[in-house]
């Protein structure tokens, strides 16, 4: 079974406004989008980490697959199940 964990990560994402001034551009540019996501971590490679929201038991089946560039990661924690 694949491990369950919790990969905090850095992420791309925009303005939603369409036209934006020079001063919110920077004040924008300033804060980054950290994610949080939960999953089975089905691989890591040199470059990747990759996730999976959805497992079917008894199956090599996943759904949901995510896969986060390792130099985005800000950490992963193994959930562990008591």
């Amino acid at each position: 079974m694949k491990s369950f964990v919790k990969v905090c990560w850095h992420d791309a994402c925009d303005e939603e406004k369409t036209w934006v001034a020079a001063a919110d551009v920077e004040a924008f540019a300033q804060e980054p989008c950290e994610v949080v996501s939960w999953g089975w971590l089905v691989s890591q490679t040199q470059k990747y980490v990759t996730l999976a929201a959805d497992y079917i038991p008894g199956t090599d089946t996943y759904g949901r697959v995510t896969k986060i560039p390792k130099g985005m990661l800000v950490k992963i924690e193994e959930f562990k199940q008591e």
